[in-house]
């Protein structure tokens, strides 16, 4: 039963992690409690990301070849519509890196080009490790083990989407990259030719504010 958009299952999606997060901040881990909401839910998203990075990597052939499929079908998955199984991480995490790899960043669905795994292959590691890391160690009061593994976390998040961003601006004014500005794949003025490249500032932004908030909390400012 296809009856739900790639939209309301996003929506549905991010409504569960948030709604899920909520529930383990006011269950008896009430160390949990006096963290900041926003660097405790972005610390919970980040894990989730984890998740479908790791699903991404697994199922990297089969990703692909629905980019492909996006592609030759004009379709986004936006608008098409799927089944609500879909909501699964491993189903979840194909269908919006197919269109990320489609729309956004070609070189996420090019078999012999490993730059994309290894962006996401870090960040699961770097960044989703250890946010679930960190909110174990909360949870068991390790505070010392818990800003290690959560300053880890945001500091690799932080410099692992610098270093992608700055790849990527080179990228599209190389000709010889697949991500080059051209008629059938334009950028327009600052993106908006790629609107889901946007996604990526809430990966800039949010780590800068965790580490601020951070250093304001545990440290010296």
């Amino acid at each position: 039963m296809y009856d739900l958009t790639g939209t309301s299952l996003a929506l549905i999606e991010v409504g569960f992690i948030f709604s899920f997060s909520y529930i383990l901040r006011h269950l008896n881990w009430k160390q949990l409690s006096p963290l900041n909401k926003i660097l405790y839910g972005w610390t919970m998203f980040t894990l989730s990301t984890g998740i479908w990075e790791l699903m991404f990597l697994i199922q990297y052939k089969t990703t692909c070849n629905t980019a492909l499929t996006y592609i030759n079908n004009n379709e986004h998955v936006w608008t098409k519509k799927y089944d609500i199984i879909y909501l699964l991480p491993w189903k979840f995490s194909n269908i919006f890196y197919a269109e990320y790899g489609a729309y956004a960043d070609r070189e996420y669905m090019i078999p012999t080009d490993d730059w994309s795994r290894i962006i996401e292959g870090s960040h699961a590691i770097m960044c989703g490790l250890f946010a679930g890391m960190s909110i174990i160690f909360k949870i068991y009061n390790k505070t010392s083990h818990y800003l290690v593994s959560i300053s880890m976390c945001m500091g690799a998040q932080l410099m692992n989407s610098v270093l992608y961003m700055v790849n990527y601006f080179h990228e599209t004014r190389d000709k010889e990259n697949i991500n080059y500005n051209t008629l059938d794949f334009p950028t327009g003025n600052f993106l908006e030719k790629r609107p889901f490249m946007y996604i990526n500032i809430f990966w800039t932004i949010m780590p800068i504010f965790c580490v601020y908030n951070l250093l304001k909390t545990y440290y010296i400012i």
